[in-house]
């Protein structure tokens, strides 16, 4: 190989790096909270889980409630940031959550819900992450009666 070739494959490595690390080095604790916003709107129980430390305490609960509302429900889902405070690289978030159910079973069942809630993010390989969350409840299933 000549050093020519070494170079021009090395630039273009380099290049294909660069342009895989830019998404994360764009992220912001406002574009993850819209990401999951849109995952949960779009009935994607996955992608809304990574948004959540799966080291988190409750992460186990909020799996389960998230699956739970995905499996049962056709969401739409809105999360505007209220405030925001930083220390130590710890972002702490008031937001005012909103979350429209309506059941993927009976046409009738239509739950609305909206709460403050009170979230902290930090960045985990690079990534924002929700590392705490309270209350819970606006992730709770719909009770079906």
């Amino acid at each position: 190989m000549s050093a020519l070739t070494r170079t021009t494959a090395l630039s273009v490595a380099a290049c294909l790096l660069l342009a895989a690390a830019l998404p994360a080095a764009d992220q912001t604790p406002y574009s993850t909270l819209a990401k999951l916003a849109s995952s949960l709107s779009e009935n994607d129980a996955d992608g809304a889980l990574e948004i959540f430390d799966a080291q988190m305490k409750d992460y186990g609960e909020i799996e389960q409630n998230i699956d739970s509302i995905t499996s049962q429900a056709d969401i739409s889902c809105d999360i505007e940031i209220l405030t925001e405070t930083e220390a130590a690289g710890v972002h702490k978030l008031d937001v005012d959550w909103f979350l429209q159910l309506k059941s993927q079973t009976d046409d009738a069942l239509l739950e609305r819900r909206r709460e403050r809630v009170q979230l902290e993010m930090r960045q985990i390989k690079g990534r924002w992450k929700i590392v705490s969350m309270s209350p819970l409840a606006i992730l709770n299933p719909l009770q079906i009666k």
